[in-house]
């Protein structure tokens, strides 16, 4: 099942939590040889635009303690929010 492919613990230690630290190449996301996504380079610049205009003039960015981010619903990964308060 595709939806479990960036969730293997044999590849990718603690899937639940955002680790800078990993490898990019190994993310699944946009699929990979011959399966990958034709939209993955126009999905790649545009978020990172987003989070270039984002952190651009940004202070600090901080999770809302009392309001926990919420996942997405399967097949969909990742989450569907997850409130923060950002600083400008």
């Amino acid at each position: 099942m595709w939806g479990s492919a960036n969730r293997d613990e044999a590849v990718f230690g603690d899937p639940d939590e955002l680790r800078l630290d990993r490898d990019p190449q190994t993310n699944l996301l946009y699929g990979a040889g011959i399966h990958v996504c034709p939209g993955a380079p126009l999905a790649r610049m545009e978020l990172r635009l987003i989070m270039e205009a984002l952190l651009a003039d940004t202070l600090h960015l901080a999770l809302i303690a009392d309001k926990p981010a919420v996942r997405n619903k399967f097949p969909a990964g990742g989450y569907s929010s997850v409130p923060v308060r950002v600083t400008r």
